[in-house]
């Protein structure tokens, strides 16, 4: 499948329960066994199951812009592309994460992207390059 094209601007969230920030497979089950990764198993990455980004997916032209996370239960997020056809042209501008939890400030993930931060983003994703404006 093919996401691309794609801004999410002008976010506030407040204290979500989840990964404010998901870019990748969908976590599914579509079949009898409720954590078969089907391409992302539901129960990843809390119990040892498997989450991949299918190789044949394509994931380009994707920006957050003006983000604001305030106080996450958990990590920033997830950024999981596919090393062998890595997302291209991820940009974070002003995707801002304030009161994270001790232990739990950087990304969960990232591997497979090509991405850029800039704007003042914070936690830097650490498969992203850091550009200044």
């Amino acid at each position: 499948g093919f996401v691309e094209d794609i801004t999410y601007e002008n976010i506030v969230m407040d204290e979500p329960e989840q990964w404010p920030i998901w870019i990748g497979p969908a976590q599914q089950s579509d079949s009898n066994n409720l954590c078969a990764a089907h391409p992302c198993s539901i129960c990843w990455p809390h119990f040892d199951f498997k989450c991949n980004m299918p190789k044949a997916a394509l994931y380009r032209n994707v920006t957050l812009r003006n983000v604001l996370i305030n106080n996450p239960k958990s990590s920033p997020g997830v950024i999981l592309g596919n090393a062998d056809n890595p997302m291209q042209n991820i940009l974070f501008d002003n995707v801002v994460v304030k009161g994270a939890k001790k232990g739990s400030e950087d990304y969960h993930t990232c591997v497979g992207s090509q991405g850029i931060a800039t704007g003042g983003t914070y936690p830097v994703p650490n498969c992203f390059k850091e550009v200044d404006n």
